[in-house]
């Protein structure tokens, strides 16, 4: 079940479409963060989206053309604490979570259990009925969350990803 106890105590929670250009500061420092946080640095980060990570709110903007839905910030009072970016197949069939983040000091309070509902409705209701994501085995926080919230470890042939999927 979602892990929203914590959540309880905001005062104001929405969710709003990520603006590539107005956040671009905001989208760009949570997805480093996820990086070093899931890698351990943030050289991937810099190699993928260019060395000040530049490139990542034009990726962005390509996952929101899809659907406006697929980048969103959850916002807490206005200040965006959590990132989710999503997308689908080529058969539109199995939906993607390509990044999904919670900032720092908000971990472990709810919010979570917020985002991994959002993106199962987004991408429910844009015609999934499976979604897949990927972490590393050293982000065990991760791991343990997307279990209890009914994620499953999938086979992934010589990755040094996990493969975790759930039906939608």
């Amino acid at each position: 079940m979602p892990d929203d106890e914590g959540h309880k105590y905001a005062q104001a929670l929405a969710f709003r479409p990520a603006c590539p250009r107005g956040d671009a500061s905001r989208l760009i420092a949570f997805a480093r963060d996820l990086y070093v946080e899931s890698l351990g640095s943030d050289t991937e980060f810099r190699r993928d989206y260019g060395a000040h990570g530049q490139k990542f709110p034009l990726w962005v903007a390509a996952c929101a053309a899809t659907d406006p839905d697929f980048a969103a910030l959850l916002t807490e009072n206005g200040m965006a604490i959590g990132l989710v970016v999503l997308g689908l197949s080529r058969r539109k069939a199995l939906g993607h979570v390509h990044h999904f983040y919670i900032a720092p000091e908000r971990r472990g309070q709810g919010f979570g259990g917020l985002l991994d509902n959002y993106a199962r409705r987004v991408l429910g209701r844009a015609g999934a009925s499976r979604a897949r994501l990927n972490v590393t085995p050293r982000n065990e926080r991760a791991i343990r969350f997307y279990l209890a919230q009914g994620w499953q470890k999938t086979p992934r042939a010589a990755s040094r990803l996990i493969n975790m999927e759930v039906a939608l």
